[in-house]
């Protein structure tokens, strides 16, 4: 799941045990161009994450009373797709919520690429390890 909280800024579930290998593997690419296109795509979603329930327990635990208040004060999130984030944590409880700067990268072009109505589902998928064994 992908929330944008502002100009390009993303809030982002990923899966904790996600590598770049494991990402190159579930997208199925082996060499050539899509093994590179693939590779850029996982660098430019996983560049500066910064895990957000680590920040919210380190500096805001103690002004927010939930990390669903810490969501809707700091990053100005509805509280619909608060409450959606929240059941796909629970749905998915080995992924991590993290924030960024969508144009952290700098690859712009490979960033949007990677969102497109084209690639998010398929990207979603591998990022949460969906249908994983893994």
């Amino acid at each position: 799941m992908k929330l944008s909280y502002d100009f390009y800024k993303s809030l982002l579930l990923i899966n904790k045990n996600l590598t770049k290998e494991i990402f190159i593997e579930k997208a199925g690419v082996q060499d050539g161009y899509s093994l590179r296109m693939f590779s850029r795509m996982y660098d430019s979603v996983t560049s500066e994450l910064i895990d957000v329930d680590k920040e919210y327990k380190k500096y805001y635990s103690f002004e927010y009373s939930s990390i669903e208040s810490f969501l809707y004060r700091k990053y100005n999130l509805k509280e619909k797709h608060i409450v959606e984030l929240m059941e796909e944590r629970k749905n998915n409880p080995d992924c991590l919520l993290y924030r960024k700067d969508d144009n952290s990268y700098g690859d712009y072009g490979i960033a949007q690429f990677t969102f497109s109505d084209t690639m998010y589902d398929r990207v979603m998928e591998i990022l949460t390890l969906k249908n994983s064994s893994k």
